[in-house]
């Protein structure tokens, strides 16, 4: 009851009715296998290749995990919720 309304009543049949379909509504959103291979690449872990001249060490704000790249060429697997932040450190490049 809010601002001295009464609270709308809802019906024993509309309460009901949503409980019957959940089964199938879980079953509908299953996780299902990447349909294209592009999904599929979403699905894996990102790496990142350092194209500087010198070492570089890397912090995360969002994971706060370190990511060190000891050489030019070194490349690090990163976590998929850094990719986004890391993408845009300067000499870092996703590897193929």
């Amino acid at each position: 009851m809010c601002c001295n309304r009464p609270s709308p009543t809802v019906s024993s049949a509309k309460r009901l009715a949503p409980v019957a379909g959940r089964a199938e509504a879980r079953a509908a959103t299953a996780v299902q296998p990447p349909a294209s291979p592009r999904a599929a690449l979403a699905l894996a872990t990102p790496v990142f290749e350092y194209v500087g001249a010198t070492a570089l060490t890397v912090v995360s704000p969002l994971t706060h995990k370190v990511y060190r790249f000891e050489k030019p060429g070194a490349r690090a697997e990163v976590d998929r919720r850094d990719r986004s932040w890391i993408a845009f450190v300067p000499s870092l490049v996703p590897a193929e």
